[in-house]
């Protein structure tokens, strides 16, 4: 059974009391964490939140003797640009230095990667994370990514959309409902190879995911700025491992951004009926 709750994650107290009052967890899902650029403007919330309330998380979740902790990291933590590694998928394996890490929230989540390790060696408790790349689709508000939204949900509400980067920059995307399965997949499968994955996903140049979005939409204004840097993030994630054990593909971007624009679309037009 799946039951969730509300929580502050820096009341360590108030997270004991959960565990208490609810016999039984044996998974635990955490996706509570300051996003990019919230993070930016807040170092000190982005350290109470996505660090101190993290490795509370696992404190008490360890504690009680929960199975397993599946968390989402990100693939900043690999901190350096695709350049760096080349033109080749970057691989779980490869070197993350908190000296490369551009982001407060990058580093945030490197370190609960550490001390996921850490609280798993000491009580035996699962705790894996699944490194994301850039997530798209429906009803993103914050980060420094929510442009991944807007892309689509845009020109779906007949509106224009400017993106903050030149049209030749390059990014590697997901869709929303991959990611969740993902996450389901790996907090039900009975055993795990690994406690680190990579999410993966389609590497898509800029002016391409216009392209695709006119492909549904041919009216659709998408425009770029050139002025803008390039993604300072890797582009090209290897999945091998995660799609190896549990046999699970990404739905296409085509059909992904299809997806995406269905649901804004039903969404807008059922906010503008009239009510009787």
């Amino acid at each position: 059974m799946f039951r969730s709750c509300s929580v502050t994650l820096d009341d360590r107290e108030a997270l004991a009391a959960v565990f208490r009052d609810r016999e039984g967890i044996d998974r635990v899902v955490h996706l509570a964490y300051l996003m990019g650029a919230e993070s930016e403007a807040d170092p000190p919330a982005a350290m109470r939140v996505n660090a101190l309330g993290t490795a509370n998380l696992f404190a008490e979740a360890c504690a009680h003797r929960v199975k397993r902790i599946v968390f989402t990291s990100s693939e900043s933590v690999y901190g350096r640009s695709q350049a760096f590694y080349g033109d080749r998928p970057v691989r779980e394996d490869d070197y993350c230095s908190p000296r490369d890490l551009v982001l407060n929230y990058s580093l945030t989540k490197l370190l609960n990667e550490h001390l996921a390790a850490k609280y798993e060696e000491k009580f035996r408790t699962e705790i894996v994370s699944l490194r994301i790349p850039i997530v798209y689709g429906p009803g993103r508000k914050r980060g420094t990514t929510a442009w991944a939204s807007d892309f689509a949900t845009l020109p779906a509400m007949g509106k224009p959309v400017r993106l903050p980067f030149p049209a030749d920059d390059w990014n590697c995307y997901t869709y929303v409902e991959d990611v969740a399965e993902e996450i389901y997949a790996l907090s039900t499968k009975p055993t795990l190879a690994h406690r680190v994955y990579n999410g993966g996903g389609h590497t898509v140049r800029a002016c391409d995911l216009a392209a695709l979005v006119r492909g549904i939409i041919p009216e659709a204004q998408i425009n770029f700025t050139p002025e803008k840097p390039r993604s300072l993030f890797i582009y090209r994630m290897d999945s091998t491992r995660i799609r190896q054990e549990l046999g699970f593909e990404l739905r296409s971007m085509r059909d992904g951004i299809k997806d995406h624009i269905s649901k804004i679309q039903q969404f807008h037009r059922a906010a503008e009926k009239p009510r009787r």
